[in-house]
């Protein structure tokens, strides 16, 4: 009974990981570049007001500036 239980377990963590999508990692950078990625940081979900920014790429030492907490989208920008 045990050996069966602990079977099936495998055989179906083996069938999901298997039929996993990939994760979505940072997209490339373009051909002979990099990317700056910017975090922007909004008050609400609505996205009306940003109240921060936070940022690294190009070359260039990371920065930000205001609350870097909250909601969040990411931007890709190619330098």
């Amino acid at each position: 009974m045990i050996r069966r239980t602990m079977l099936a377990l495998l055989v179906t963590g083996a069938v999901i990981a298997g039929a996993a999508t990939p994760a979505g990692a940072i997209p490339p950078p373009p051909p002979g570049g990099d990317l700056l990625i910017v975090f922007a940081y909004y008050a609400d979900a609505a996205k009306t007001q940003v109240i921060g920014q936070s940022w690294t790429g190009c070359g260039q030492p990371p920065g930000s500036w205001g609350v870097t907490s909250g909601i969040r989208q990411v931007f890709f920008t190619p330098c």
